[in-house]
């Protein structure tokens, strides 16, 4: 990536005035003035005016919303950004850094209020982690055909100095500064051009761009899309399941798109999968044990219905065909989880499904990832129906699509416990399989071997890898605090000791977070997404999580049981009270009893976040 500031040209500005904060282009006539008074916003109008830059303007890359705090509103602007690339010539940014601005009089760029202090170091949190992505051209909150598809990219348009500006029709789903962004939509009706100009949409996720040469005839681009949804965005035991309308936790759409450039043709091909907790109401409180024992609330009409609602949902985005894959254990808490949502899939009917239970962890033990071919043969045929969205492309225009082939009708949904690590390996082999397919039918590759993992042509193969690695750790660190696990097999295809080792690291990593630190990150994300309100909360953050807690808990313990246990099973004149096995039997014993104390008491060190104390 390339620090955009070198490639592309700042034309969004700013002035902060006594009573306002106009926003102006030098490329735009319509500017936004924001009145305000005492830091809270007291009124928004557009004003058609061309202005120039002067020594005073601020300029940003774009407007990620207004936020009231504490004390005072603040626009939040992107002031640095990076290019990942672009598709079919559309620039795509990634944010590096999001600046605040009071609405104060004459307000400065970071001047944060004393008592804003805490929520703005809670929305760096969250900004800090740079999967946030946005286009002024392109609409990522939707796959390439909706975006064809819906009067966006190429339909409505209208002609500006930097060239064709598109009307957007966001999926308000996956925009994450929705709820930062609806000031501006008062001008919906009177001025859209204004909106359309000043409401850029960021993505939470990850954009990967590759280009790749793949014979003297052809290249392409190799683009992995990765976008979460909001409605129940959350942290790993803080949030699963799904809420009373059917919205899952950690719910995300991948989409791997591949432009692929023929001396005689260019075509386009978009093929969407999602991921997604399963769709009943389940909870995985943290108990300071390894695994914390999974709960399903409500009765089997509740959840069946609960479920019903989540794929009638899916089944409208994605089309009528719910290829659902379900990679958990046969056996354990997962087993009474995976029965229990094969039930609830059974009630179903009003949406076609094709389920798959494939206990990952047993058909691909001991390393044997080729026995994922098991899985690509069970559903092979469903893929072939559900199919791919597939058009040309002009070749002297990317703005126009010659002719759409066909569409996608149907959609695979993985699932595991997390819906990171199996998750992310099977997508990526279902992905590599539509893949190989397109080569297959463009003739660039004349064999399909029928393994899930067969190669790709050339650079395309480590691209491949690369990029889902890369997706596998953004959206394992979102959800669960930790790069993923697995990525070995996904890097080189194949699982490795070095591999396991480094799994094991990020699982004690994941421990460490989920139980103590996932809290105030859970409160980070629901005041970032607008679900909590600072002006109606004291929040600080503590100072000592439970860890510290803990082990105090764990010292006192221990000095009280072996400076009194050994008075209650031996008297003074035993010639065994010094022994060494006597002294390790009292650790012993002491260590056990103090484990069940704080697997009886794990609520005085693991707080709970703001939402969940009411």
């Amino acid at each position: 990536m390339v620090d955009a500031k070198q490639l592309i040209p700042m034309k969004r500005f700013l002035e902060s005035q006594q009573d306002k904060i106009k926003l102006f282009s030098i490329d735009q006539p319509e500017q936004i003035h924001i009145y305000h008074n005492i830091g809270r916003v007291t009124k928004i109008e557009t004003k058609t005016l061309q202005e120039q830059k002067s020594n005073t303007s601020i300029g940003f890359f774009a407007l990620y919303g207004i936020m009231q705090l504490k004390n005072w509103s603040y626009l939040l602007l992107v002031t640095e950004a990076n290019m990942v690339g672009q598709i079919l010539q559309r620039t795509i940014l990634q944010v590096e850094q999001i600046s605040f601005l009071p609405l104060v009089s004459n307000g400065r760029l970071n001047d944060i209020h004393a008592d804003d202090q805490t929520y703005c170091k809670m929305l760096k949190e969250v900004f800090s982690t740079k999967t946030l992505y946005f286009s002024y051209e392109y609409d990522l909150s939707n796959p390439f055909d909706k975006v064809m598809g819906n009067n966006s990219q190429f339909g409505t348009q209208q002609k500006t100095s930097e060239g064709l500006h598109y009307y957007k029709i966001p999926n308000y789903r996956f925009v994450y500064n929705w709820e930062h962004i609806k000031f501006l939509n008062q001008f919906q009706s009177t001025n859209l051009p204004a909106l359309q100009y000043w409401q850029t949409i960021f993505i939470s996720g990850c954009v990967l761009i590759r280009y790749c040469k793949l014979n003297q005839q052809s290249d392409c681009f190799l683009i992995l899309v990765s976008r979460r949804e909001t409605l129940r965005s959350g942290r790993r035991f803080v949030q699963r399941g799904c809420d009373q309308d059917g919205n899952c936790t950690n719910f995300a759409e991948t989409e791997q798109i591949l432009i692929l450039n023929k001396q005689e043709s260019r075509d386009i091909y978009s093929f969407v999968q999602t991921r997604g907790s399963m769709p009943f109401n389940w909870q995985q409180q943290p108990t300071l044990k390894w695994a914390p024992k999974a709960t399903i609330i409500g009765d089997r009409s509740y959840n069946s219905e609960l479920c019903k609602k989540h794929f009638e949902k899916c089944a409208e985005s994605y089309q009528q065909l719910q290829i659902i894959l379900n990679l958990i254990d046969k056996k354990g808490t997962q087993k009474m989880l995976g029965e229990y949502f094969t039930s609830m899939i059974s009630s179903v009917k009003t949406v076609k499904t094709k389920y798959v239970w494939f206990d990952f962890h047993h058909e691909c033990r001991n390393m044997k990832y080729e026995n994922l071919s098991k899985l690509l043969n069970e559903i092979k045929e469903d893929i072939k129906k559900s199919g791919y969205f597939h058009a040309e492309i002009d070749k002297n225009n990317y703005n126009i699509l010659s002719n759409i082939h066909s569409q996608q009708s149907g959609v695979v949904r993985t699932n595991c416990m997390d819906c990171l690590d199996r998750t992310n390996v099977v997508q990526s082999v279902v992905s590599r399989n539509f893949l190989l397919h397109i080569l297959n039918q463009a003739n660039i590759i004349h064999t399909l071997t029928g393994e899930a993992l067969q190669v790709l042509p050339n650079d395309l193969e480590q691209i491949f890898r690369d990029q889902w690695t890369k997706n596998a750790d953004i959206m394992s660190v979102l959800y669960s605090g930790t790069g993923a696990l697995k990525t070995d097999f996904t890097r080189t295809g194949k699982r490795t000791f070095w591999g396991s080792l480094q799994d094991g690291k990020n699982s004690l990593h994941r421990y460490y977070i989920n139980n103590f630190v996932d809290a105030h990150n859970q409160n980070c994300i629901d005041l970032a997404l607008g679900k909590l309100d600072a002006d109606k909360i004291n929040y600080k953050k503590s100072k000592f999580n439970g860890v510290l807690q803990l082990f105090i808990f764990i010292i006192i313990l221990m000095y009280i049981m072996t400076s009194f246990l050994p008075g209650l099973i031996l008297d003074d004149s035993s010639t065994y009270r010094n022994s060494c096995l006597i002294k390790l039997f009292i650790i012993g014993i002491s260590l056990f009893i103090t484990s069940k104390i704080l697997l009886k008491t794990y609520y005085l060190f693991i707080s709970k976040p703001i939402r969940d104390q009411n």
